[in-house]
């Protein structure tokens, strides 16, 4: 099921002013924090990464998967978006322990000059 326009909106106020990214992939969304992936939302529901970094922090969440044999994610009730310190803090703490994909070159930027 896809998510919910109002969902995404809600999510991404809760998310502000951070330098987040909404992506959608696979029918659903990821979120970027600095060009760092840290959640998906997934049927209305936002999913945290788990890692080792935010582990006092994501401790209290429910457990969930993305997709039915995922690693676990934390889900993040809707009430618990309203702690935006908290959100921003484990946002940051997660983003800072992935390592962002380097972007594919566009055809201008990979054109030798002289050619």
């Amino acid at each position: 099921m896809p998510n919910r326009p109002e969902t995404l909106e809600r999510i991404l106020a809760a998310l502000d002013p951070l330098p987040i990214r909404l992506q959608s992939m696979f029918g659903e969304h990821a979120l970027y924090c600095d060009d760092r992936i840290f959640a998906f939302v997934c049927d209305d529901t936002l999913l945290l990464k788990l890692v080792p970094e935010a582990a006092e922090l994501t401790e209290p969440l429910a457990r969930g998967e993305a997709y039915p044999g995922s690693k676990p994610y934390g889900i993040v009730e809707v009430d618990r978006l309203g702690d935006v310190d908290w959100l921003h803090e484990t946002v940051q703490t997660i983003a800072a322990t992935q390592v962002p994909k380097p972007r594919k070159p566009s055809a201008a930027r990979s054109a030798k000059p002289g050619r």
